[in-house]
């Protein structure tokens, strides 16, 4: 993000520039906040929601999502089995991926 510095009066005033982000784009390399909270303010205007990564807990936009969905199988009560799918991110998928004899993509 580049600063402007404008001088007013006697004093100097110092503006920060946020880049221009588009619906959909990945989010910025940089991690300042400003930036940050620009893009995720894009994403949120385009009508994008953050879905939880079942690894890491972390709520993440579908462009941060990677395609393997972790499954797993719950039980209620009466025993009847619940399926459970939950998305992995792009940063949980690089550490661990999935494991190859698993062909729906889950660790």
């Amino acid at each position: 993000m580049p600063d402007i510095r404008v001088k007013i009066g006697g004093g100097v005033a110092i503006l920060t520039v946020a880049g221009e982000y588009e619906p959909g784009s990945q989010p910025p390399k940089t991690h300042g906040y400003m930036d940050m909270e620009e893009w995720w303010r894009v994403q949120r205007k385009a009508g994008l929601r953050q879905v939880e990564c079942g690894r890491c807990g972390r709520w993440k936009f579908p462009q941060e999502l990677s395609a393997t969905m972790d499954k797993s199988t719950a039980h209620k009560r009466d025993g009847t089995p619940v399926p459970i799918a939950s998305p992995v991110c792009n940063e949980c998928e690089r550490k661990r991926p999935a494991h190859p004899d698993n062909k729906d993509g889950g660790a």
